[in-house]
């Protein structure tokens, strides 16, 4: 009885393991699986202590970058700093220094990665505060990152959920939730 409804059915039940066949690879090719990335592995990095980088343009400094400890991925040519302290010089004067727990620095994407806790502060008493990792862009000189407040010496203060701004915290564009203050002086 089951062999007489099979043979009965036989285009059917072709048809619905075609059908079959076809979602399942559907689903494959929209759902690749993901690899997480590589970890780093530590017995490649190249190893400094007390080591600073940086970087001038036409003999006048563009940044700066200490560190209790460097490592370096000779594969990649990727840094890795411990407790670093950078040092960015805005063309119009003003000093940030910006301090963290950890940071990365990728020569070839010629960014620089402080990584949270972040603290900033320019010579003119401006601070920046951030739960998120900061970016320095080499190339444009432009810091960006997430959540931020950013306190001014002329008593403003802005707020947002993502900002880009320059070194010296004259040029910012907040984005999302953004809140703009002037306090009495």
């Amino acid at each position: 009885m089951l062999i007489e409804r099979i043979k009965k059915n036989k285009i059917t039940i072709i048809g619905f393991v075609i059908v079959f066949g076809f979602a399942a690879l559907l689903y494959i090719f929209m759902h690749p699986k993901t690899t997480p990335d590589a970890p780093v592995s530590t017995d490649k990095l190249v190893e400094f202590n007390g080591t600073e980088l940086e970087e001038t343009k036409d003999g006048v400094p563009v940044w700066k970058l200490t560190a209790d400890e460097i490592q370096v991925d000779p594969d990649t040519e990727v840094m890795y700093f411990t407790n670093p302290k950078a040092i960015l010089y805005d063309v119009n004067g003003t000093e940030m220094t910006i301090t963290a727990d950890k940071g990365v620095v990728d020569k070839k994407k010629r960014i620089i990665e402080i990584k949270p806790p972040v603290k900033g502060q320019t010579n003119l008493s401006d601070t920046l505060q951030t739960d998120g990792s900061v970016y320095y862009n080499m190339d444009t000189h432009m810091i960006t990152g997430g959540s931020v407040v950013i306190s001014r010496h002329d008593s403003t203060t802005l707020r947002a959920d993502a900002f880009e701004t320059n070194t010296g915290l004259d040029k910012v564009k907040l984005t999302g939730h953004a809140q703009v203050t002037k306090g009495e002086e």
